[in-house]
């Protein structure tokens, strides 16, 4: 394997630059290798600089591999929000939210597969946290207050909205990940599918 070119520093002061090229070259890798054989060696080779010079802004390896799923859910989060900005109708935005979801991790199957295949820096923080504190949670709120807005409007017979959202995401994910991989299976059109799931998971009634 060629060696990456060794990178100039950064000016005084913009060292921030460097902890936004590491985050880069560890998801470049995360992206090519599916997460195997990812250290903190290979990170910094990939961004041009020596394996010491990641200490100054990352603790270890899954400090770094947890910016990554920080950036990546950040993203997925920003995509989900451009698309239902303006809906008012909670039906509406809770479809806008979903349809957006499916395309972020269809157009973008390595950074989305990335959300799931990186484990938490720590495990036993992760089982303390609920799901407006969990990694992911922004995300996982369109789903979750967008049931929970049908409710209210007295669009979902919803009666518990916590387990609904998560049979939802559950069924989303399972979606995107074999629509990304199962090519030759004679899908509907997702537009069709995807509303019968929100429909009937969501509890819609209208």
């Amino acid at each position: 394997m060629p060696q990456a070119a060794r990178r100039a520093p950064n000016p005084r002061g913009q060292g921030g630059h460097l902890r936004e090229e590491i985050v880069r070259a560890a998801a470049r890798l995360l992206e090519e290798s599916g997460g195997a054989g990812v250290t903190l060696r290979a990170v910094a080779r990939t961004a041009g600089i020596t394996a010491p010079s990641i200490y100054a802004h990352f603790a270890d390896l899954n400090d770094v591999l947890q910016a990554v799923v920080d950036n990546t859910f950040h993203a997925l989060t920003t995509h989900i929000r451009h698309a239902v900005d303006g809906i008012t109708d909670p039906v509406d935005r809770l479809h806008s939210a979903i349809r957006a979801y499916v395309d972020f991790g269809l157009q973008q199957p390595h950074q989305y597969r990335v959300l799931f295949t990186v484990p938490p820096a720590d495990r036993r923080e992760q089982l303390d946290k609920d799901m407006e504190t969990m990694t992911g949670a922004d995300a996982f709120a369109f789903l979750l207050d967008g049931i929970r807005d049908c409710v209210s409007a007295g669009r979902s017979r919803s009666q518990d909205p916590e387990v609904d959202a998560t049979a939802l995401w559950l069924a989303l994910h399972g979606y995107v990940g074999t629509r990304s991989t199962l090519h030759d299976f004679p899908w509907p059109a997702d537009d069709k599918l995807l509303d019968t799931l929100v429909r009937n998971l969501a509890q819609l009634t209208g």
